[in-house]
């Protein structure tokens, strides 16, 4: 039936589900800029990232394959809650590891996808490629 909303119970799931994939990325908790932060992020009204966080409402396809994007989970397991939350190699980055804002004057997309690229790295790994980047920039001057 056209226009006929889904029950409440299922947009709560939804949104159950997207706060604990946002809690995985350790983005910020509700009430604390969780709102603010994604829909300047998804570059979406916080009014439309509000009614999904509180279950009020499903965002639209093309915003939630920016969810599943963001939070590395599987956009019909976000959605619906079917199948399994991750691809095998793209689990959520790990603890204390919050995605940089992107947008005008802030990171580009490109910065921001090598941002979590890097994320996933070990510490021993990131630190050596940091050294070769610090002395690329030295040879620059």
């Amino acid at each position: 039936m056209p226009g006929k909303k889904l029950p409440s119970s299922e947009r709560g799931r939804f949104a159950q589900r997207l706060n604990d994939a946002l809690d995985n990325i350790e983005f910020p908790p509700l009430g604390s800029g969780r709102q603010a932060r994604l829909s300047e992020l998804l570059d979406i009204p916080a009014s439309n990232v509000g009614h999904w966080l509180k279950g009020e409402s499903f965002p639209r396809t093309s915003a939630l394959v920016k969810l599943s994007g963001l939070t590395k989970t599987r956009s019909n397991w976000l959605l619906s809650g079917q199948g399994e939350p991750y691809k095998k190699a793209d689990t959520p980055r790990g603890a204390g590891k919050t995605p940089p804002t992107i947008g005008t004057k802030k990171l580009s997309t490109e910065a921001f996808d090598l941002g979590i690229k890097w994320m996933k790295l070990p510490k021993q790994q990131r630190e050596a490629i940091a050294r070769v980047i610090a002395e690329l920039l030295n040879n620059t001057k």
